[in-house]
Order: C-alpha cells, then sequence, then structure tokens
C-alpha cells in the first residue's frame, strides 16, 4: 500500500504540476494578447511559476519556456 501511496505522489509531483503550469502559462499567454493591460495575465503567470517551483522531472523542464528577466534560484 505504501508503494501505491509513494508513486501517487510522484505522479502527481512529475506529471501533474508540470501540465497545471504549462495550462496556467498558455492561458496567460492568450490573457496577455487580449487586454495586453490587464492584471489576469499576471496572475495566471505567477500562479504558472508557482505550479512549475513544485514539478519536478523532464517533463517539467521540457514543457516549461524560458522567458527573459529575473530568474528565481532554485
Amino acid at each position: 500500500m505504501r508503494i501505491r501511496k509513494r508513486l501517487a505522489q510522484l505522479g502527481l509531483i512529475m506529471v501533474a504540476l508540470p501540465l497545471v503550469g504549462w495550462g496556467l502559462e498558455q492561458l496567460a499567454k492568450r490573457a496577455e494578447e487580449r487586454r495586453p493591460n490587464s492584471g489576469a495575465g499576471k496572475w495566471l503567470r505567477q500562479g504558472s511559476d508557482f505550479a512549475y517551483g513544485f514539478g519536478r522531472g523532464p517533463l517539467s523542464s521540457r514543457l516549461r519556456t524560458p522567458r527573459n528577466g529575473p530568474q528565481r534560484p532554485r
């Protein structure tokens, strides 16, 4: 039973969180294209960064698009 619980935790960290981060980033891009001065894009981008911060593994690094500007140290 412990193995299944641990695999579920790893699945969340390695698959679900990077996908959530990618989805929020896509929504942020669309919001910024529609209304450049709106705060919605900024909020979605912060949520994306938060989700990516917890995601680990090869999927997380492949889904994330590099951006210019200050980067958070890891």
